[in-house]
C-alpha cells in the first residue's frame, strides 16, 4: 500500500500519522462522520484523510430545549431570543457536507456504508430530493465487495402498543408530534434502530429494552403522519447492495427487481403491501436475515421458492394474518405481537433447524383458554431450539394455568429466558416456572429479566412540571427487600433439569420483593450443580444490595459457584 502523497515530511511526529490514508481512514470509518471529519483540524496531513473513510453514520441531534422562561410569555418576535450564531446548519446540509467532503479528493476509496438517520424527515420535495442525491451516490460509490446502506426517517416511534395501530388517510393533518422510540436495551437490537442484521448460524437475536416495555403501558397516541418518501428504483438495481434496512419509507419496487448480493433486509414502518415486499424479496437470491417492524399494511406473507432464510423476526405487524416461509435453513425465528392463530405460520421444511426462537407478547397478560391453546401449539412448532426466549407482561405468560401442560418436551433446549414484570403480589410465578422446566429436561441455564414498575407519579402530565421531595427521591428505587418476610417456597416436584442439569442461572434488575425472592429461592435451592451466578441488582441503597447479595448467596447449594453481582 502506498503511503499518501499529502503526508507532510515535518507532520509525522507521532506514529499514529505515519500511517497510511487508507489504514487512518479504516480507523475513523468506525466513528460518526461529524466526528470522524474533525481528524481534518488535526494537522495538515489529516486535511485530506476523510477520503480513505469509507462509511459515512450520521444520526440528527435532538433540538434543544426551548427557553420558554427567556420569553416571559411573549410570543411577537421581539420577545424571541436572538439566533444561536454558533448553531450548526441543518441536517440534510450536514449530510450532503460528509458526503462532498469525500471527493474533494481524487480518489477516494468506495463506500460500504450509508447510515442516515433522520427525524426531522419533511416530506417536501427538496429533502426528498436531496435523500434521492444521497443514494445515488451510495449506489454510483458502492464498494466491490458490498454495500450496507440504512434510510431511518421519522425514527424516534413507539414499535408497539399492544393493538393494531391507526394508520391515517393520506391527507390527515394531526397536531402532535409522533411518540418517542423506546431506548434500546445495551444487548439488543429492537427498538426503532435499523441495524444490519447477521446471517450466522449461532441465531443470537437482541432482546427488547425494559424501557421498551416501560412505554407500551402509557399507550400514546397511535396516529401521525406518514412521510412520503419514495426509494428510487435505482437502488433495486444495485448489484453491490449487501444490506439494507430502511425505516418510514415506501418502497414501489419496480416490476423486475435485481439484487445479487443482498443478504439481509429490515423493513420498518414501511407503507407497502405484502405483494411488494414479497416482489422485493424475489429479487433477492442470496437473501438470509428478514426483519419486518410495524408494517400495517402487510396482511400475508409469503416466503416460498427463491432464497431461503436463516433468520426471519416479525415484530408488530399486527394485521399479518399468514406467514409461509420455507424453512428448510432457518435458524432464528423472533415474534412480537399477540397471541398468534394456529394458522398463522407454516414453515414449511418443518422447525428441525431452528436453534433460537423468541416470542414476545404483546400487552395484557393471555389469560383466556383459547390463547394458552394457541400459544402452546405456537411454541410446540419450536420444539427443538436450543434458546428460549419468553417475554410478556407477566413473568410466566400464564403457564402456571392449565392450558401449557399441553407443551411437548423441549429435548433440545439448554438455555431458556424469560421477561415479565413479577409484582408481590404474584402467587403463581413458582407453578409457571416449575411448569416449563417440567418440559425441558435437558436445561442448561435459565436467565430472568424482570421488568420494572411504574411509579405513582408515571401518570401524570408529561408536561407538568413536578418538584419531588428528598424523601420522595430516596424512595424512587425499584429495592423493596424485606428480611422479616417469610418466603413459601414448595421443596416438592421439583424439576428433574433443576436438581441434575441446570449449571447457570442469571437474573436482571432484581429488586427483592416477595415474589422475586421466592423465585430466586425456589431455583437457587434446588440446583446443586450451579456453577455460575449472575445477577443484576435495580437502582437502590448500596446497603440494600449487600443485604439482598448475602441472601442469594446463602441459597446456593454449591459455594464455590463463580458468583457475580452487579
Amino acid at each position: 500500500m502506498d503511503r499518501s502523497q499529502s503526508a507532510e515530511p515535518s507532520a509525522g511526529g507521532d506514529r499514529l500519522s505515519k500511517l497510511d490514508d487508507r489504514v487512518l481512514g479504516n480507523i475513523l470509518s468506525f466513528l460518526p462522520a461529524n466526528e470522524a471529519a474533525r481528524a481534518a483540524l488535526l494537522s495538515t496531513r489529516w486535511r485530506h484523510v476523510f477520503a480513505a473513510v469509507h462509511t459515512v453514520s450520521l444520526e440528527e441531534p435532538e433540538p434543544p430545549i426551548s427557553d420558554d422562561d427567556y420569553r416571559g410569555g411573549c410570543d411577537s418576535p421581539g420577545c424571541r431570543p436572538p439566533p444561536d450564531p454558533d448553531a450548526p446548519p441543518p441536517f440534510p446540509s450536514a449530510v450532503s457536507a460528509a458526503i462532498i467532503a469525500r471527493q474533494r479528493r481524487r480518489g477516494a476509496v468506495p463506500l460500504r456504508a450509508l447510515r442516515i438517520s433522520m427525524e426531522g424527515f419533511s416530506a417536501s420535495g427538496s429533502e426528498s430530493s436531496m435523500v434521492d442525491q444521497w443514494v445515488s451516490y451510495a449506489v454510483q460509490q458502492a464498494a466491490p465487495d458490498g454495500l450496507d446502506l440504512g434510510l431511518r426517517l421519522c425514527c424516534r416511534r413507539l414499535l408497539c402498543y399492544g393493538s393494531p395501530p391507526m394508520v391515517p388517510e393520506p391527507d390527515m393533518v394531526l397536531d402532535y408530534p409522533p411518540p418517542p422510540c423506546p431506548v434500546p436495551d445495551p444487548t439488543a437490537d429492537v427498538g426503532c434502530e435499523s441495524e444490519s442484521e447477521s446471517d450466522e448460524d449461532d441465531g443470537s437475536v437482541v432482546s427488547s429494552s425494559d424501557d421498551d416495555r416501560s412505554h407500551r403501558r402509557h399507550d400514546p397516541p397511535r396516529m401521525w403522519l406518514q412521510p412520503e418518501y419514495t426509494i428510487p428504483g435505482v437502488l433495486f438495481s444495485c448489484a453491490e447492495l449487501r444490506s439494507l434496512s430502511l425505516s418510514s419509507c415506501r418502497l414501489a419496487p419496480p416490476a423486475t427487481v435485481s439484487l445479487p448480493s443482498l443478504v439481509t433486509v429490515l423493513l420498518s414502518h414501511v407503507t407497502d403491501a405484502g405483494a411488494d415486499v414479497k416482489r422485493l424479496i424475489a429479487g433477492c437470491p442470496r437473501l438470509a436475515g428478514l426483519t419486518l417492524e410495524a408494517c400495517d399494511a402487510v396482511t400475508a406473507l409469503s416466503l416460498l421458492g427463491g432464497a431461503r432464510l436463516r433468520r426471519l423476526a416479525i415484530r408488530c405487524c399486527h394485521n399479518l394474518a399468514t406467514v409461509a416461509v420455507d424453512s428448510s435453513e432457518l435458524r432464528a425465528f423472533e415474534y412480537r405481537g399477540a397471541v398468534p392463530d394456529a394458522s398463522f405460520l407454516n414453515l414449511r421444511g418443518g422447525a428441525g433447524m431452528v436453534a433460537y426462537c423468541k416470542v414476545d407478547i404483546c400487552g395484557t397478560e393471555a389469560t383466556s383458554e383459547e390463547e394458552l391453546t394457541n400459544l402452546s401449539l405456537f411454541l410446540e412448532l419450536f420444539v427443538n431450539a436450543k434458546h428460549l426466549h419468553l417475554e410478556s407482561a407477566r413473568l410466566g405468560a400464564g403457564f402456571d394455568k392449565d392450558a401449557p401442560t399441553r407443551l411437548a418436551a423441549f429435548s433440545s433446549l439448554r438455555h431458556l429466558e424469560m421477561r415479565g414484570c413479577l409484582p408481590d403480589s404474584d402467587t403463581g410465578v413458582i407453578d409457571a416456572m416449575r411448569s416449563v422446566l417440567d418440559h425441558a429436561p435437558n436445561l442448561e441455564a435459565v436467565s430472568l429479566a424482570f421488568h420494572p414498575q411504574e411509579h405513582e407519579w408515571d401518570a401524570r402530565d408529561e408536561n407538568e412540571i413536578v418538584v419531588f421531595t428528598q424523601e420522595e427521591l430516596l424512595d424512587a428505587h425499584h429495592l423493596s427487600y424485606n428480611p422479616h418476610s417469610v418466603l413459601a417456597v414448595p421443596t416438592s416436584m421439583i424439576p428433574q433439569c433443576l436438581r441434575s442439569r441446570v449449571r447457570e442461572i442469571n437474573l436482571v434488575h432484581y429488586h427483592g420483593g416477595m415474589a422475586q425472592r421466592a423465585l430466586a429461592k425456589f431455583l437457587l435451592c434446588n440446583a446443586p450443580s450451579v456453577d455460575k451466578l449472575w445477577c443484576e441488582f435495580a437502582e437502590g441503597p448500596m446497603w440494600t444490595q449487600v443485604q439482598l447479595m448475602r441472601e442469594i448467596r446463602g441459597w446456593l447449594i454449591n459455594k464455590s459457584a463463580n458468583a457475580h453481582f452487579a
